[in-house]
């Protein structure tokens, strides 16, 4: 056995005083906990991030943001059977979690807010209704038919669906619309629950919906001959009409255009319809009532289209697919809202579905969903939809 030698633990010594000197010193410049910077939790590294997915929703659709900025809703309509119950979540606004689930008797597909009143309106599509919602409690306050039952061949009943619900907060309004052959649009006395106005469009597939609040009138788009109607919610009439001039009649084979969806600028009084047959934008300028400009989006399948006073932004997403291309995937796309050139374009898989821009104009929402069949390479058993949060630059 070796011993060590004098001079070998003379400097064992030494080095291990050294490191007790070096360990006190550390001690001591060691900062006291109330200087010290905590790690950042978890949702503190989500609501910093600037752009934020979270995949953990089942069959969602419309979002909507409240006026304070604080939380986001999304309407989830579960899956297709008759029976299955919709839900509203409502999610933090920056880390997307989820902090309230409201279940609701029917299927939730298109979703609107009243910022007044804390009540949210969800469009039951295939019922053909709207249910009526505290905001606040999560309680079901009411249900509202609009469409009537029909029966088809076999006995079965059906509805008028629902598709698009906006909001007039100022008036306690609710504007449906429904995309039926002719299309329809109901105006809902948001106090007393019940149908004000009764539309029917000469047009087809009444879908889109854009309302202008200090002007008191309610837009909204549709394939056929006019595929823009202003309407007088007072009177429950069409002002004026919006045409094209590129469909002759109102029949589904003639219609060039379907108008999906529908934005608007009220201060620079234009429209922004999102034709899902051509995959551009048509731009209509509302005092001359005439189209001005189209605005090619990149990818397939046009959806929804919104805009953002604060930016003079147009933001519009894509599926990805057609039924000649049934694979592919989304995008959402930012547009100048002055030269209409496309400032940059998100890669969203599987398919970007719908928009909302928060109130101060600094953040977009955007719910995206599944591929709708296995075929589709992207298709995951089991797998969850997505929100998804993206910080616009300054």
């Amino acid at each position: 056995m070796k011993h060590l030698s004098t001079r070998s633990s003379a400097t064992f010594k030494i080095s291990a005083l050294a490191c007790t000197a070096l360990l006190m010193v550390a001690c001591q410049s060691t900062p006291t906990s109330s200087s010290a910077v905590a790690p950042a939790t978890a949702s503190q590294s989500l609501a910093a991030a600037p752009v934020l997915r979270q995949d953990s929703l089942d069959g969602i659709y419309e979002i909507t943001t409240t006026r304070q900025g604080d939380s986001v809703f999304v309407a989830s309509a579960g899956d297709f059977s008759p029976k299955s119950a919709g839900f509203i979540y409502r999610l933090d606004a920056r880390t997307l979690e989820v902090v309230q689930a409201i279940q609701i008797p029917r299927r939730a597909f298109a979703l609107g807010l009243n910022n007044a009143t804390n009540t949210l309106y969800a469009g039951n599509t295939l019922d053909g209704s709207l249910s009526v919602v505290d905001a606040n409690s999560g309680m079901v306050k009411g249900l509202i038919q609009l469409g009537e039952e029909k029966k088809n061949d076999k006995g079965e009943p059906y509805y008028d669906h629902t598709r698009k619900v906006v909001v007039d907060s100022t008036r306690n309004r609710v504007f449906v619309t429904s995309p039926g052959q002719p299309g329809k649009v109901w105006i809902v006395d948001g106090t007393t629950n019940t149908v004000a106005h009764t539309i029917t469009s000469e047009g087809i597939w009444t879908a889109g919906a854009a309302f202008d609040e200090a002007a008191n009138v309610l837009y909204v788009s549709q394939g056929g001959k006019d595929e823009i109607l202003a309407i007088d919610p007072e009177a429950g009439q069409v002002l004026r009409r919006f045409s094209t001039g590129d469909s002759v009649s109102n029949q589904a084979d003639d219609s060039k255009h379907f108008f999906v969806n529908l934005a608007i600028d009220t201060k620079g009084q234009r429209l922004f319809g999102a034709d899902g047959n051509t995959n551009q934008i048509y731009v209509a300028d509302i005092a001359s009532g005439q189209f001005t400009q189209q605005i090619k989006v990149p990818g397939l399948g046009l959806l929804d289209v919104a805009y953002n006073p604060a930016r003079n932004e147009i933001y519009a997403s894509t599926r990805g697919v057609s039924r000649e291309a049934p694979n592919g995937t989304g995008s959402v796309s930012v547009i100048d809202g002055t030269s209409f050139a496309i400032k940059r374009t998100i890669d969203l898989p599987v398919h970007p579905n719908t928009l909302s821009v928060s109130t101060n104009g600094k953040t977009l929402y955007v719910t995206v969903k599944n591929p709708h069949g296995d075929k589709h390479t992207a298709w995951r058993k089991d797998s969850k939809e997505s929100v998804v949060r993206i910080d616009l630059q300054p």
